[in-house]
């Protein structure tokens, strides 16, 4: 039983659970501030701190010359809500005398109102100093134990003991390719066996990805791992176990060498037969190509209307309203406002229809959570990207492909941009070209965009923070591409003018979704071979297939696995390439039954029997004909200025 005492008076000197979050009129806890701790070497002064409530609690040094202001509340610190530029990754934290301080990198040190040198020292003892990265590697870090037992899911596929007995048996099939590694004479595929905690950890986790992504086939998929693994040589079992290591490492895994695709031509023939895929330009402007250049008076209005919303833009990854400062903000440096962005970066994967049972919910392939979920991923700014043609000018202006001599005749060229984010949008920041269909590299390097960067995009881009701020000027004397150690050139107007030194306007132009690499090059390009539209979706455009996913199609090929690494862009140039020389081997089987051929420069249809071939010289009248020829002529058909071909007919 409660005692006979009022409750306010039980628990008025206990302080309440909820702290300042508490929301209760009549509080039954104590609310009061708890009073500050000074440290001081003056008892007096201590004294009379003692009679005040501050909010924060003050630190004094021993040379009482200065005074620090330490919050209370460690949760109530918040990020600046501006951004004055940092492309480079903090420092970890380091924690003194409770007090935590972040080191950040030189273009965030201006938004740190307190420097760690101001930071109060131990009297008691001497503080250890942070952690290494190489002894933080030397520590071992203990595993999770890991019951082997299916993780609850949202919907079961099966019932839970059935998918208990199928994880049981997937742990039994895996335990024996374990073990076979553990006598391996190899120390670098010894050091691939698994602990039992880690086994199980391993199955658990395949089990359940199974069971999310193939909920309405489950026991086939998993009967079908079942059966591979049984006959899995130990080789197979290594490679799957590199691949798994370098994903989590967010390294891309080795890769099988690709296979060769023989079209039944020659190199010549191929770039023929280009002229049969080129892209028509009509309607294509009203999908993100640009096709004609924006005249003045669009110039002119999309200056006012950027003017008129003082660059405030909407974020490309969490849809958040912000504002830009392209030349910085004069009283602090800021480049943009809103402060931080936390979204997901994963497309939607919508579920399956299934029969008798309730929808499930859209997800998102970078977490797994439902869409409308909180964001997975901080950064430290928002972001924006232009795609307005109009808009784009403002940047850089658009141009139309020169006529160049210096091009190589009857040649094409593969290329993709990467692309990050600065004040400007979504500019290239890495230009990679190719010859096709040799691949040989012609173009790879990185670009200094225009505005001030305020994310290399890493994810998908591929390109670090530290590769490109500690990449070296391009040298035109020595041009030869070099991926592990690419240079960078100093605007997108020096890689645009590189770019044009390889091509003319008849040199087709391959690539995938071209829009994007067209406009972010400001290049207006007649000759296109886009993947897009040779491998169009049953929907059309703006519907269409990833690259990755035509890959696998028709290549048989994975790409784009580097996952946190982000995209090679030179991969996905020669991907490109590899797709168009199977779409031409598909029509070229088809259209050689069918009596094409392929001359010099064009491809012709079939033609009627006893027809001359189409490259041959066509037949001239008699007044060009040479002097002795028209001499015989004479002899033969007498002084007549008619053809004796059409007196003949």
């Amino acid at each position: 039983m409660w005692p006979s005492v009022p409750a306010f008076r039980t628990f008025s000197k206990i302080a309440c659970p909820a702290a300042g979050k508490c929301d209760l009129p009549n509080c039954i806890f104590n609310h009061e501030a708890p009073k500050p701790q000074i440290i001081s070497t003056s008892p007096a002064q201590n004294l009379e701190a003692l009679d005040e409530e501050p909010a924060k609690k003050r630190l004094k040094l021993n040379d009482e010359t200065k005074d620090i202001a330490v919050s209370a509340a460690p949760d109530e610190i918040k990020p600046s809500p501006v951004f004055v530029g940092s492309i480079l990754p903090k420092a970890k934290t380091s924690v003194q005398n409770g007090i935590n301080s972040t080191n950040s990198s030189s273009g965030q040190a201006a938004s740190t109102a307190t420097s760690t040198d101001a930071l109060p020292r131990s009297a008691t003892r001497p503080v250890s100093p942070p952690p290494t990265a190489a002894t933080a590697r030397a520590a071992p870090k203990p595993d999770t134990p890991v019951t082997l037992m299916p993780r609850k899911l949202a919907k079961e596929p099966v019932a839970f003991t059935r998918r208990l007995t199928f994880l049981k048996a997937l742990h039994s099939y895996m335990k024996p390719q374990n073990e076979r590694i553990a006598k391996a004479v190899k120390p670098e595929i010894k050091a691939l066996h698994l602990t039992p905690n880690q086994l199980n950890k391993l199955a658990v986790d395949e089990e359940e990805r199974l069971a999310l992504d193939n909920p309405s086939v489950y026991e086939n998929i998993l009967k079908q791992r079942l059966v591979k693994l049984k006959a899995m040589t130990p080789e197979v079992w290594v490679k799957e176990r590199r691949e798994a290591i370098a994903k989590e490492r967010g390294g891309p895994p080795k890769k099988a060498p690709q296979k060769k695709i023989d079209t039944g031509l020659s190199a010549k023939e191929e770039t023929v037969f280009l002229t049969m895929l080129t892209c028509p330009q009509d309607g294509l402007d009203n999908h993100g190509y640009v096709t004609k250049l924006p005249t003045k008076e669009e110039f002119k209005e999309a200056e006012l209307a950027q003017t008129s919303a003082a660059f405030w833009e909407e974020c490309d990854r969490c849809a958040t309203r912000f504002q830009v400062f392209p030349d910085r903000r004069e009283e602090d440096g800021a480049l943009t406002t809103g402060g931080q962005c936390r979204h997901h970066w994963g497309k939607r994967i919508f579920p399956k229809r299934a029969k008798n049972s309730a929808p499930e919910p859209t997800r998102l392939g970078c977490c797994n959570a439902p869409v409308g979920s909180p964001g997975c991923v901080t950064h430290d700014t928002h972001v924006f990207k232009v795609s307005d043609p109009k808009r784009l000018s403002l940047v850089m202006p658009f141009v139309e492909t020169p006529d160049n001599k210096k091009a190589m005749p009857q040649s094409a060229v593969c290329f993709d941009c990467e692309m990050g984010y600065t004040t400007r949008g979504l500019e290239m920041m890495r230009l990679t070209v190719v010859s096709w269909p040799s691949h040989k590299p012609l173009i790879d390097v990185l670009v200094r965009p225009i505005g001030h960067i305020l994310d290399v995009n890493t994810r998908f881009s591929g390109i670090t923070a530290e590769q490109f701020v500690n990449a070296k000027p391009y040298d035109p004397e020595n041009p030869k591409p070099v991926r592990k150690d690419l240079r960078i050139v100093e605007s997108p107007y020096v890689a645009r003018d590189l770019f044009l030194s390889h091509v003319t306007r008849n040199t087709p132009v391959l690539g995938h979704a071209l829009e994007n690499d067209l406009n972010t090059i400001r290049l207006i390009h007649p000759t296109i071979i886009d993947t897009v539209l040779l491998y169009p979706t049953r929907q059309g455009l703006p519907y269409r297939h990833g690259l990755r996913t035509l890959a696998k199609w028709h290549l048989d090929e994975e790409i784009q696995q580097g996952g946190a690494s982000g995209h090679d862009s030179y991969e996905d140039a020669r991907t490109t390439g590899e797709l168009v020389l199977f779409k031409i081997k598909e029509k070229w089987k088809v259209m050689k039954i069918d009596g094409w051929t392929i001359g010099e420069e064009a491809v012709y249809p079939p033609m009627p029997a006893g027809t001359p071939p189409p490259d041959s010289p066509p037949d001239l009248p008699a007044a060009s004909l040479p002097a002795e020829k028209r001499k015989m002529e004479i002899i033969e058909h007498g002084n007549d200025e008619e053809p004796p071909a059409k007196r003949q007919a």
